[in-house]
């Protein structure tokens, strides 16, 4: 009944809002005027930004024969919450639907975000659009209206690339481009072995595409299997953003945003991650090196695809293929490495503790500047990427004279100290062989120029070792027991038991904060407790957070809450309004079961 109430007031609020556009804008007025009065913080349309602007933008776009689908409404206010991760997702769904229902001048807008946003942001902006007129089914009128808005915005030629690139099935043509090369950078997927990145789940006629520009990410479906994307269908010919830490199912195959992003950094050559592996003869027990040793057996390099090459004859096979000496074989990130015992090297995992290592980047003898950052977009082919978790932003310039074995460092842009040895670099500094720059705490690049080699190092944690801790409390009460495990970096580890079982004591004994009666806790091999001083620098312990989301109201967070578990029938008697309060937000017949159980129990 709530929910239909609640239908019920929101068609009324929309009828009201077409009938008398006048009356609800002064409503709004009235509103912000006692906001103001009472001295409350500014809502997200009275913000010193270009949001409520972009919303009226994205709402005059959305609007398709006078129906609006919610997958519309999600997919728009999806970029604004992504880029404008400040804004509260309850108040721009108000301030859109109040824009759906006003008239829009594009043209104005478009002649103030003509002069308000840099070519990159208009960019950005033509291909969230041309996303939404998609989802709508590309109406003649609205295409027009696309090439109209980014006309006036001075993107006319960027407008007909873009439209060019997201509708070309196979790879484009560079010399149809206004500009003389596409807007966004492009992968494949396919199992024809004539895509970029091979995906065995695919079909040999089945084409996954995606693009990036800057950190958006779009994904199009050419494929007849099953894609799904945030849980929903995408349909063939179809195409939606992917937003950070959201994955791809394609088939039974896992793509995530993080993969799509390490594909683009391959295909530009700004990160190839290689590690170089030993084998003992029984092939038990593996060791990782960042540079080739005598005792390498397996050189692996990870790019569009994985290659592995046998350096030593290995009692194992990738694919079939024996690893021979001299073999050469192509997989990918799904594929094993599986050794005579039947034990298994998982591919996607080494390249993971591979990146964890820090990149290696061999330095071509034609290229003498190399623009080093964290940010793959101001980056050219053959540049140096860092590896996954710098902060903030970075840009660094190093020239190279391989002949005379020294180079310069030129800082362009950076929001933290750049030191070379013990010296800040602010402008530029000169380099030779074997300096270091600190990039960050724990994160450094050393330079090789006699072996053209620039060696990125990271002080990280690693491995994180338990071995037989047992803790007792003063009462002489035993907390904990003979615990021993191994974690690697990049696991997750569950630890659960009931309360009182000794979860908080191990988690103050791993932070350091405790030290057990017996037993070690070992972080890369080093013991914690002797080490505490130098070693605690790379702990952090959270021992609760709050399950609410801010970007919603705390009427929202109850009613999440109580749609993704029913309400459970209280310990002891409460005011029946305060109940009837807290069910009214409940989710299906259970939370009303659940509310009937509760009256009969208290009756």
């Amino acid at each position: 009944m709530a929910e239909l109430i609640a239908q019920v007031a929101d068609k009324i609020d929309r009828a009201v809002q077409r009938v008398t556009p006048f009356a609800y804008r002064m409503q709004r007025k009235g509103r912000r005027w006692m906001r103001r009065a009472m001295r409350k913080p500014r809502s997200v349309s009275e913000g010193p930004n270009l949001l409520p602007l972009l919303i009226q933008v994205l709402a005059s776009f959305s609007k398709a024969d006078g129906v609006l689908l919610e997958e519309e409404i999600d997919s728009s206010l999806g970029f604004l919450r992504y880029d404008y991760p400040e804004a509260v997702y309850s108040e721009l769904r108000q301030l859109f639907r109040q824009a759906l229902y006003e008239q829009q001048d594009l043209t104005a807008m478009a002649q103030k975000l003509s002069v308000q946003l840099s070519t990159e942001r208009k960019i950005m902006l033509g291909v969230q659009l041309y996303d939404l007129i998609s989802q709508a089914g590309l109406k003649q009128e609205q295409v027009v209206q696309f090439y109209s808005f980014m006309s006036q915005l001075g993107m006319a030629a960027q407008a007909i690339d873009i439209v060019y690139q997201l509708n070309a099935s196979e790879e484009s043509d560079p010399g149809v481009y206004q500009r003389g090369s596409s807007p966004l950078e492009s992968i494949s997927f396919g199992n024809n072995g004539q895509s970029d990145v091979m995906l065995k789940s695919l079909s040999a006629s089945d084409r996954l595409l995606a693009f990036r520009y800057h950190d958006l990410i779009l994904l199009k479906n050419y494929s007849s299997q099953s894609v799904s994307v945030r849980s929903r269908p995408l349909a063939r010919g179809g195409f939606c953003r992917i937003y950070p830490g959201q994955r791809i199912l394609v088939g039974d195959q896992v793509l995530s945003y993080q993969d799509l992003a390490q594909y683009f950094n391959a295909k530009k050559n700004v990160s190839l991650p290689q590690i170089f592996i030993r084998v003992n003869r029984d092939s038990d027990e593996v060791d990782l090196e960042r540079a080739r040793s005598r005792e390498a057996a397996l050189e692996v390099t990870f790019g569009l695809k994985v290659k592995v090459k046998a350096l030593k004859d290995v009692d194992a096979e990738l694919n079939g293929t024996r690893l021979r000496a001299g073999t050469l074989v192509e997989a990918t990130l799904q594929d094993r490495i599986v050794f005579h015992n039947d034990s298994e090297l998982d591919l996607l995992d080494l390249r993971r503790r591979a990146r964890a290592l820090g990149g290696r980047f061999q330095l071509k003898a034609s290229k003498s500047e190399y623009l080093v950052s964290n940010n793959p977009s101001l980056l050219e082919e053959d540049d140096i990427l860092l590896s996954p978790g710098t902060a903030g932003d970075v840009l660094l310039k190093i020239f190279c004279d391989y002949d005379k074995r020294i180079g310069t460092l030129e800082v362009l842009e950076a929001d933290r100290p750049i030191m070379v040895g013990e010296t800040n670099v602010r402008t530029t500094s000169p380099l030779k062989d074997g300096d270091t720059i600190r990039i960050d705490v724990g994160q450094f690049l050393k330079c090789n120029f006699s072996e053209r080699i620039i060696e990125e190092e990271r002080n990280i944690i690693r491995t994180l070792e338990v071995s037989e801790v047992t803790h007792h409390f003063s009462s002489g009460d035993v907390g904990l027991e003979g615990i021993s495990f191994n974690v690697m970096r990049g696991e997750l580890v569950c630890v659960m038991g009931a309360s009182g079982s000794g979860k908080s004591t191990l988690l103050k004994v791993l932070a350091g904060q405790l030290e057990p009666s017996s037993g070690q806790v070992l972080l890369n091999n080093q013991q914690l407790y002797p080490n505490l001083d130098q070693l605690k620098r790379y702990i952090s312990y959270i021992p609760q957070e709050d399950a609410f989301d801010e970007h919603l109201t705390i009427g929202e967070n109850l009613q999440f809450a109580a749609e993704a578990r029913p309400v459970a029938p209280p310990r002891r008697k409460i005011g029946r309004a305060r109940f009837e309060r807290a069910t009214r937000c409940g989710g299906g017949h259970r939370s009303q079961e659940n509310a009937q159980r509760w009256r009969t129990q208290t009756t």
